[in-house]
């Protein structure tokens, strides 16, 4: 399940959640988001698993652009000694041969370059993407946790003052029983 899916979730959760009377604290299933935190979670190590595989297909690219330099690099001196010998080249071969290797040479490192500028921007923007949406992630778990623990702790003091008010009454009945049952 995508992470985007997984917060949307918590989101309605809290949308749907009850308003806790004369407080603007909110009401949620703490059992569902825990389960959407988990969830969660497990989602993460993908992200994580999509930049180290974006990591090796830099790495990939950038030994085939290697390679590919390294061909053209080969196939300008195999051609710049099969002019020489076949042909006696003049002082004219030898520098257009040297031409051919530099800017072969050239072509290779352009390619090495723009490949490792794209792989270094493809991987600079995964980890951004991953370190935002975890940041994101925990800032809003931390959020929904806090605002559940003042909601449970209103609701614990509201029972609480319920409770005493109970005991009083009960004290107060008996009492009332007592003087009847004496007059």
């Amino acid at each position: 399940m995508k992470i985007d899916d997984l917060i949307n979730q918590i989101e309605n959760i809290l949308d749907e959640g009850k308003t806790a009377f004369g407080s603007n604290k909110v009401k949620v299933d703490a059992d569902a988001i825990r389960s959407i935190l988990v969830d969660l979670r497990v989602a993460l190590p993908d992200e994580v698993v999509k930049a180290r595989q974006i990591a090796s297909e830099r790495k990939q690219i950038l030994s085939q652009a290697n390679d590919a330099a390294e061909v053209k690099i080969r196939q300008a001196e195999a051609q710049a000694r099969k002019l020489v010998e076949e042909h006696e080249i003049t002082k004219g071969a030898q520098m257009n041969a040297a031409e051919i290797i530099a800017d072969a040479k050239q072509q290779a490192a352009d390619i090495i370059d723009k490949a490792k500028a794209n792989s270094n921007e493809i991987v600079d923007n995964a980890q951004k993407w991953a370190s935002d949406l975890r940041s994101s992630a925990s800032a809003f778990v931390d959020s929904i946790m806090n605002e559940t623990d003042d909601i449970l702790a209103e609701s614990i003091d509201n029972f609480t003052k319920s409770l005493n008010r109970v005991r009083v009454a009960s004290k107060q009945l008996k009492t009332v029983t007592e003087k009847k049952i004496g007059q």
